[in-house]
């Protein structure tokens, strides 16, 4: 193990979640992805990792099946030893005005998002207790501090990772686990790609700095609160480019 531990990145085969997985990499942590498809680029991922000179490891995960938490855990363990750092980066989305969307498909969005994380947390938690001095990041959103039209159920469970997270933060205190909250605004990635220029320049009117992020930009800030932020916990941290403000 090295002497930053292992981290292990959910959601870590593209987007901010590789981002993620890099970031940490540079800084001296062994590094496990999880995916639920593309277990080529999740590999492609780990290999990034290890030319920072760390042990990386690919493993499935998929929120839709909470009943197979412990065994990424353990998988994990075997691999590259008992993860000192999560970040819970997963996420699904779907979206759609309320009255439009089909009522399954807004419950499966919440769901997913909230109960598989929660299991995952849930599974990993006497591992963090055995490494020590360990830290959890929860990647909520921005939608979840203020809402977006056509994103009621991405919200809602974004908003849940934060009461989440929050209330782990009491929790976990006495066991040297600080957990923290990380909130995304629009990052370039797959799951803005198809935003319209129209839809961009009507974002950009409302962002301080008027661009959308990149996952390099919330991958620093989710080091720091990972690694660096020793005093923070309970803290949510957007990364919107002044959205929110």
């Amino acid at each position: 193990m090295t002497e930053r531990g292992t981290a292990v990145i959910t959601g870590g085969s593209r987007g901010i979640g590789a981002a993620i997985a890099v970031e940490l990499a540079g800084r001296g942590c062994d590094i496990a992805v999880t995916y639920a498809r593309g277990v080529e680029a999740a590999e492609a991922v780990a290999e990034r990792c290890r030319a920072h000179g760390v042990r990386a490891m690919a493993t499935p995960f998929d929120l839709g099946r909470p009943d197979t938490a412990q065994d990424v855990v353990e998988a994990v363990r075997e691999g590259l030893g008992p993860p000192r750092v999560v970040v819970l980066n997963a996420g699904t989305w779907s979206g759609g005005r309320l009255e439009h969307m089909d009522p399954d498909e807004w419950w499966s969005v919440v769901e997913r998002n909230v109960r598989g994380n929660h299991a995952l947390t849930r599974a990993v938690l006497p591992a963090l207790r055995e490494a020590g001095d360990a830290s959890i990041v929860l990647v909520s959103s921005a939608v979840g501090l203020i809402g977006f039209p056509g994103d009621t159920a991405y919200a809602s469970s974004k908003s849940a990772m934060i009461g989440l997270g929050r209330s782990l933060a009491k929790e976990l205190a006495r066991d040297r686990i600080r957990v923290n909250v990380l909130a995304p605004g629009f990052v370039e990635t797959d799951m803005t790609a198809e935003v319209g220029e129209a839809a961009r320049e009507r974002i950009g009117r409302r962002l301080v700095i008027p661009r959308f992020g990149t996952p390099e930009e919330v991958a620093r800030a989710a080091a720091f609160l990972a690694l660096d932020a020793t005093y923070c916990t309970g803290v949510v941290l957007p990364v919107d480019g002044g959205w929110t403000i």
